[in-house]
């Protein structure tokens, strides 16, 4: 029995089709799995932390000024004098502008306490308070010794905010801060996040 020509272009079809899903199948299984990472857990207060002189209540700029490349997804790594490579397939859960100024927060609450701080607003409104502003100049990591040597350059001062005319502020100040890791994603997002402690402990220090 001969077979018809609309069988023929069905059975085409389907051998077409066929050919594409398996394409697909083989495509989607040699893509290695995106991982994301964030500024999370809860690092170990440095041991040697001081817990400052100024007992108001702190509200943290919630816009932290950072290096326009770090506004991007990818998980960055200096390489030589001026280059720049993402770790593949790693990725950062949520902007880094967002994630800075709520962990910051967190880790300056922890070491002052129970001196309140908060991002953008107060939570006494009639309580005398100060605004810090905080930015960081500098935070990336470059090979040092036998994995990565993360840095962070940051600057922070006060602002009356709830407070007398005229009132003493804390002085300015600044940082550099080197934290080292392995050069696998998880150890230099962790690495991430304890510079961030490591820059609270100086600026309530210095407070």
């Amino acid at each position: 029995m001969t077979t018809s020509i609309p069988d023929r272009a069905h059975r085409r079809d389907a051998l077409l089709l066929l050919a594409a899903v398996t394409l697909a199948g083989c495509a989607t299984r040699s893509t290695p799995p995106r991982r994301l990472y964030g500024l999370t857990g809860m690092p170990t207060l440095p041991a040697d932390a001081k817990p400052g002189k100024d007992g108001r209540a702190w509200v943290l700029n919630p816009q932290v000024s950072l290096p326009d490349l770090l506004d991007r997804d990818e998980i960055l790594v200096a390489e030589g004098n001026a280059g720049l490579v993402a770790l593949p397939e790693a990725r950062w859960a949520e902007p880094l502008r967002e994630a800075l100024p709520r962990v910051l927060a967190e880790d300056l609450w922890r070491l002052r306490q129970p001196y309140p701080v908060t991002v953008g607003r107060p939570n006494a409104p009639d309580g005398e308070s100060l605004r810090l502003v905080v930015q960081v100049d500098e935070w990336l990591a470059r090979a040092g010794g036998d994995g990565l040597q993360l840095t962070l350059r940051g600057r922070w001062h006060w602002l009356p905010l709830q407070a007398p005319a005229g009132t003493a502020l804390p002085p300015p100040g600044s940082a550099e801060l080197t934290v080292p890791c392995s050069a696998q994603p998880d150890a230099l997002a962790d690495a991430y996040r304890r510079s961030v402690t490591l820059l609270a402990a100086r600026i309530v220090a210095g407070s």
